[in-house]
């Protein structure tokens, strides 16, 4: 089997999530002697290219659908699987490859298709009212970068699902949780079209030097992801002069300065800012943590940090919005906290801190979660069984 994989996103000095998912999916492929060839088409950071990239994947890139149309018939792939499209390379790619008789799948990252914010972020807060419609009140409430550009996201939104487009171009959708799939069928997305895969985690590579005890010599609690007050920020603000115990931030954003400028204010020094790092870095600063805080204020899909803290023996302390509900839940491996409630999370963190037990058992229970269940190969296997079936239904002229 030869699978092309292409992914839309901006021009960024280090990797985001969704590129440390397809790099470990690549590597089980190709493990698994599956030919893949791997295409990502970025948008400049800055400058005129990143205008001319910007409106191209918001309205239709010209540029964008000959680069797809040109990698079908260079590699002449068994299947085509898109991550990101909207809105870094647009609808255009979805009909380039409909002329090359090709099947296609498209994983749901987030909610790009249903929400012209993307994450279902609004007014400082979680919100999902567009949900079952096609978006119109994001316009109306200039949400993500102003009615501009709303009203263009929402005009190929609209124009994509309500004509049907979308559905019949795409084979397949995988959903990253459970939230992600009842989002989109409560949109109307036909549901017999989308299965659940949560992203596949390289558990081996990180427990190596994890020990019986999970939480022996660690020390402090982490955050760990984009400094915003969609990620939570504002939490983080609060939670900083009424913590007793040390807060490694990683990561930057557009509210690192802020946080950063309070703590030296007030000579609070019990706070360690990381800025961004690469994954493993990251990933070996929470294994050395107590406690991991993910205090989402938005729909978070499927938060890859919660899952990389748990396979390390480090629970988590998330809010109950987006994906974090369903992991935690059937994972065991942290807690849960109404998301808009600081004085919660505050009261958490100090029970879960003095509770040496309970922290154990969910450092454990978390651990064998992951490992079981959201392993590379498990993933990897189901991966595979979705490209298998969507091939075969293609050849067979069906539909899921």
């Amino acid at each position: 089997m030869k699978v092309l994989i292409i992914q839309g996103g901006i021009d960024r000095n280090l990797p985001t999530g969704e590129e440390v998912v397809i790099s470990n999916d690549i590597k089980y492929l190709k493990k698994n002697g599956i030919d893949v060839i791997y295409e990502q088409i970025k948008i400049p950071s800055s400058g005129w290219g990143s205008i001319v990239g910007k409106a191209g994947g918001l309205i239709w890139s010209f540029s964008n659908y000959k680069k797809v149309k040109s990698a079908i018939g260079k590699y002449k792939p068994d299947i085509l699987h898109f991550h990101t499209i909207v809105p870094y390379i647009s609808f255009s790619v979805i009909h380039a490859v409909s002329k090359m008789k090709v099947p296609v799948v498209q994983t749901l990252h987030n909610g790009r298709w249903l929400c012209v914010e993307g994450g279902y972020f609004r007014s400082n807060t979680f919100c999902d009212d567009c949900v079952n419609s096609y978006g119109w009140l994001g316009v109306v409430r200039g949400c993500g970068h102003g009615r501009a550009i709303s009203l263009l996201l929402f005009l190929n939104n609209y124009f994509v699902r309500r004509f049907g487009f979308l559905f019949n171009k795409i084979d397949h959708f995988i959903a990253v949780s459970e939230f992600t799939k009842k989002q989109h069928i409560n949109s109307s997305f036909p549901k017999q079209k989308i299965t659940v895969r949560n992203n596949g985690f390289n558990f081996t590579s990180l427990v190596s030097e994890v020990v019986i005890n999970p939480l022996l010599k660690k020390e402090g609690i982490v955050f760990a992801g984009k400094v915003s007050v969609a990620k939570g920020a504002l939490v983080l603000r609060y939670l900083i002069p009424r913590l007793n115990c040390t807060l490694k931030i990683i990561g930057n954003g557009p509210e690192l300065d802020m946080l950063k400028s309070y703590c030296i204010d007030k000579s609070f020094n019990h706070i360690e800012f990381f800025g961004k790092v690469d994954n493993n870095k990251a990933i070996e600063v929470i294994k050395n943590s107590i406690l991991t805080i993910v205090p989402s204020q938005c729909g978070d899909s499927f938060p890859t940090v919660a899952v990389e803290s748990m396979a390390v023996g480090t629970p988590v302390l998330a809010s109950n919005l987006g994906g974090l509900p369903d992991l935690i839940k059937k994972s065991g491996g942290g807690r849960l906290v109404q998301y808009d409630d600081n004085s919660k999370f505050l009261y958490e963190i100090e029970s879960l801190l003095s509770n040496q037990d309970e922290l154990n058992k969910l450092a454990k229970t978390g651990m064998v979660y992951v490992k079981h269940n959201i392993s590379l190969n498990k993933k990897g296997d189901e991966l595979l069984a979705i490209y298998n079936h969507t091939i075969e239904e293609f050849k067979a002229g069906k539909k899921w």
